[in-house]
């Protein structure tokens, strides 16, 4: 048990550090970069969708392991720890209060930091125009975004058993809403690199390193949604991606974008009071 809870410790701190890491050095990117050509044959269209799915979703269970996942676990034992008066005491997640095992750290990691990452990895490709072009504020606001949404009705719902048994309140509320926003910033950031990093896909790609999140699509739900989405795009022939660029769009999707971040932060503090008046 000892052993545990160190090695869940050390990984957690280790893949906290590495998230707040990536997440400052690459703040400034562009969240998109520019090496987008016009996709004129179904070829190119596929292999652009291609592209894009796989810089998504590498960005969001890279991200989603690091903080909702590992970052997450490391939470569970620090409030673990300090709610004394819980041992032994069962979470919303039926997970025993001061008890770390094997099983329940990879249904984390999988469950939330994997399936998390992908589920914001595929947000993140529909509204990727509209946040903010570099990747720290685009990160801002994709964390606030998942806070007000899917934070306020699951981890920081008021309903969350877990701040009925948890101690001390303050403590688990802010740790929750630290790991969505450095979640949120180490996404957008790493799909920054990424995106920077990565040619535009040929039939013959010149660099199999340059265009390493491919290797995202040997998960093999992941390739099933993929061939999906490609299929899409390939069918379309550029037609959406040329109304989701255009002028009058952009700004009504900004819009949309703003009004929305301003809900969620009204949600999140509505619960968060919630929480804390309990």
């Amino acid at each position: 048990m000892r052993n545990a809870n160190l090695i869940v410790v050390m990984l957690g701190i280790a893949g906290l550090a590495l998230a707040a890491a990536l997440a400052w050095r690459w703040q400034r990117l562009a969240l998109l970069a520019d090496t987008r050509t016009v996709a004129d044959t179904r070829g190119r269209a596929a292999l652009d969708g291609l592209r894009t799915l796989a810089v998504a979703m590498a960005a969001g269970v890279l991200a989603g392991v690091l903080v909702p996942g590992l970052g997450g676990r490391l939470v569970m034992r620090i409030l673990g720890s300090t709610s004394h008066d819980a041992q032994g005491e069962r979470t919303a997640a039926n997970e025993v209060v001061g008890t770390i095992t094997s099983d329940g750290t990879i249904a984390v990691v999988v469950f939330v930091g994997v399936l998390g990452g992908v589920i914001a990895a595929l947000a993140f490709v529909v509204v990727r125009r509209w946040l903010p072009t570099t990747a720290g504020p685009a990160g801002w606001v994709a964390g606030v975004l998942l806070l007000g949404t899917i934070g306020v009705s699951d981890a920081m719902s008021p309903d969350n058993k877990d701040f009925a048994i948890l101690r001390p309140t303050w403590l688990a509320v802010t740790l929750v809403v630290a790991l969505a926003l450095l979640f949120g910033v180490t996404f957008t950031g790493l799909a920054a690199r990424l995106d920077a990093g990565m040619p535009m896909l040929t039939a013959r790609p010149s660099s199999i390193a340059s265009h390493s999140a491919l290797i995202i699509y040997l998960i093999p739900f992941l390739l099933v949604g993929a061939v999906v989405y490609v299929a899409l795009r390939a069918l379309l022939l550029g037609r959406l991606t040329a109304i989701l660029a255009s002028a009058r769009v952009q700004r009504v999707g900004r819009v949309i974008v703003g009004i929305a971040t301003l809900v969620a932060t009204a949600s999140s503090f509505r619960a968060i009071d919630d929480i804390m008046s309990a």
